[in-house]
């Protein structure tokens, strides 16, 4: 129908003719009878209306003029008007008539057949333009709603996520230095609500005085480089501190002046807290490492010391002022052992031998030299559950621990005060704050009314090195090694403290359903050899293999000395006969667990000791291989070598390895 012609020509045969010329060159035509026949067509639709002039003026036109008024925007119908022909002037009613349509081509009459067609077609052509107009502005206008839709999906997208990152969004006015933001940028800033204004000048404000010119210069160059990205602190209204990241965009107008910049803010106090606490950790690890290998190094130097002092100390009886010198000498020397003790603790290297251990039996045993070791103003009070069940840790670790924790404590109250020990069990739960793993414990908590350390103080106490006890009293590795013991042994150490209101150390080690052993009581003398027992001793180092041998020989063993694992496998293999092996661990070439693998699968169940320093020769070594740390005293090594000779018959058959093709 849009493309049709309506005709109202009333009078005579004027429409029967125009519908018959048209229709002869394939035009679609409806012929009406009246103006309101006339609007109801063109309500359905039409390309082209042809009235007479005298139609339009005999009818009620009311209908007509409202259907053109409210034709939409894109429409303005074509009429073709066929004038009466007269000479005299059109009156002022009849040119009112026109106006009132609108787009209207006036044609005299009479007229030629090809005029009329002219400019029918002429009509029928602009409406169709208007058609396509219509059907491009209703495309577009689809096409303008579907993207608003897809821009407000987009935006509800943008603000889940940015609210699941917990991210604020600001885009701020250059200009006029105004910013529009979301509720979150502000409660970054410690702001419940929207501020009334927010522009560059009042994040400035915000930032920490010594990085504001550092910051106030980047956004400076971001102006430059269309690109805004910095990290800085700044102090948020609440009263927090906080780190946030800034990302952004700077706009442009025409001119290329910056207008706009937009972007988005996050709080990474989180990840910059995170990161220092990896850094620290780090630290500490490579700390580690240079303290272990150091004192690795320092026990190989002190165990010939030790091991020759104590020879001496047996050959000059009756000397007392010999024996007084020894007696320094080997107290110093015992210093330096603890000292490394310490550094492989805090390096977590050192070779512990974990047993069941009653803890109170063990603070029995050392209650008095506590008490001895802090004077009479401090007082030192004891407290243990009682059905306490053993707990598995290295007991003369423990006890060393416990003297540096009494020892802290006691320069932390130089007015006097009161030093408690507590024993307890504990058992963790699962998420445990401090990451201990579900199960039963023994908790040791020490207590003292001291001075207390502060925030700062309190966050580096378990570093190496670190001491507040200033230069000449203290090495600040009695907590690293309490802390290195704790964590090697399967538990934790727990601090807190507030200045003035002394410290709390909460010691948590794991607790065992084994039966608790008797605790090693010291000897001065060691015990001597049996007779005819000879021993393989196994060491690259040349002062450690003699100062051992030595050691060997004097408590009445025969030894025969080996500088490699490949040599002491040789001698074995060539008829060595030998009731015991004792060997390095750290050696070039084939360690001492590489030895001894090679001896076990021999089918030889010849005794062996291990000497290391080091907690990893555990997990490469048969269970059933004794162990000594470096550095160790002749009394040591005579009780271990005894022990492993006690249950082996003598006479013994010969000890000889057949060589494993």
């Amino acid at each position: 129908m849009e493309g049709r012609v309506l005709i109202l020509a009333p009078r005579g045969r004027d429409a029967a003719l125009a519908a018959d010329l048209l229709g002869q060159k394939g035009m679609n035509t409806l012929v009406c009878d009246s103006l309101d026949a006339l609007v109801e067509h063109l309500a359905e639709g039409a390309g082209a209306a042809l009235v007479t002039e005298e139609a339009l003026a005999a009818g009620h036109r009311a209908g007509l003029t409202a259907w053109v008024s409210m034709q939409p925007r894109w429409s303005d119908f074509p009429f073709i008007v066929l004038a009466n022909g007269a000479r005299a002037p059109r009156t002022a009613a009849a040119a009112a008539i026109l106006d009132s349509l609108g787009n209207v081509l006036l044609l005299e009459r009479p007229l030629h057949a090809e005029a009329l067609l002219g400019a029918v077609r002429s009509a029928l052509k602009a409406r169709q333009r208007q058609y396509e107009v219509r059907a491009f502005a209703g495309t577009l206008e689809q096409s303008v709603a579907d993207r608003t839709r897809e821009l407000e999906t987009a935006r509800e997208s943008l603000q889940i996520a940015l609210d699941a990152a917990e991210m604020g969004s600001w885009d701020l006015d250059l200009v006029h230095d105004t910013a529009r933001r979301t509720l979150r940028h502000d409660e970054i800033f410690g702001y419940a609500g929207l501020q009334p204004r927010w522009g560059r000048e009042a994040f400035l404000r915000h930032v920490v005085p010594e990085e504001r010119g550092t910051v106030a210069a980047a956004f400076d160059a971001a102006l430059e480089k269309g690109v805004l990205e910095i990290e800085c602190r700044i102090d948020a209204a609440d009263g927090t501190s906080r780190w946030v990241a800034l990302k952004g965009r700077v706009h442009r107008d025409p001119s290329g002046r910056p207008v706009r910049m937009t972007g988005v803010i996050s709080d990474v106090t989180a990840r910059k807290e995170a990161d220092a606490r990896l850094a620290q950790v780090a630290k500490m690890d490579s700390i580690g490492q240079l303290t272990g290998g150091v004192a690795h190094d320092f026990n190989n130097l002190l165990t010939p010391i030790l091991g020759s002092l104590d020879i001496l100390r047996r050959r000059i009886r009756g000397d007392a002022r010999a024996e007084r010198l020894l007696d320094g000498a080997l107290q110093a020397a015992e210093r330096a052992a603890t000292l490394t003790q310490r550094l492989l603790a805090f390096s977590r290297r050192q070779t512990l031998a974990p047993q069941s251990v009653d803890l109170g039996a063990l603070l029995d045993g050392i209650v008095e030299l506590v008490r001895r070791s802090l004077g009479p103003t401090i007082r030192v009070d004891v407290e243990v559950a009682p059905d306490l069940p053993a707990a598995r840790v290295d007991p003369n670790q423990l006890e060393l621990a416990l003297l540096n924790l009494a020892i802290n404590a006691r320069d932390a109250m130089p007015q006097g005060g009161r030093l408690s020990i507590m024993v307890d069990r504990m058992v963790a739960g699962a998420g445990h704050p401090a990451g201990l793993k579900p199960g039963p414990y023994v908790r040791t908590i020490v207590r003292d009314t001291g001075t207390g350390m502060d925030r700062a103080t309190l966050a580096k106490a378990v570093e190496p090195f670190f001491s507040t006890k200033g230069v000449g009293r203290g090495t600040g590795l009695g907590l690293s090694m309490v802390h290195g013991l704790a964590a090697q042994s399967g538990g934790i150490l727990e601090l807190a403290s507030e200045p003035g209101r002394g410290t709390v150390v909460t010691l948590w080690l794991p607790a065992t359903a084994r039966a608790a052993g008797p605790l090693a009581g010291a000897t001065d003398e060691p015990r001597v050899a049996r007779p005819g027992s000879t021993v393989l001793l196994v060491d690259d180092e040349e002062l450690v293999r003699a100062s051992t041998a030595d050691m060997l020989r004097d408590l009445g063993y025969t030894v025969l000395e080996a500088t490699s694992g490949a040599r002491a496998l040789t001698m074995l293999r060539s008829g060595a006969q030998v009731d015991l092996v004792v060997t390095d661990y750290l050696m070039p070439g084939m360690s001492g667990a590489a030895l001894i693998q090679e001896i076990r699968q021999s089918g030889s169940t010849v005794p062996i000791v291990l000497i290391t320093g080091y907690t990893n020769a555990a997990s490469d070594v048969p269970g059933d291989v004794a162990k000594l740390a470096k550095p160790f005293r002749q009394v040591d090594l005579a009780a271990r070598l005894a022990a492993l000779l006690e249950d082996r018959p003598a006479p013994r058959p010969a000890t000889q390895l057949r060589i494993v093709e």
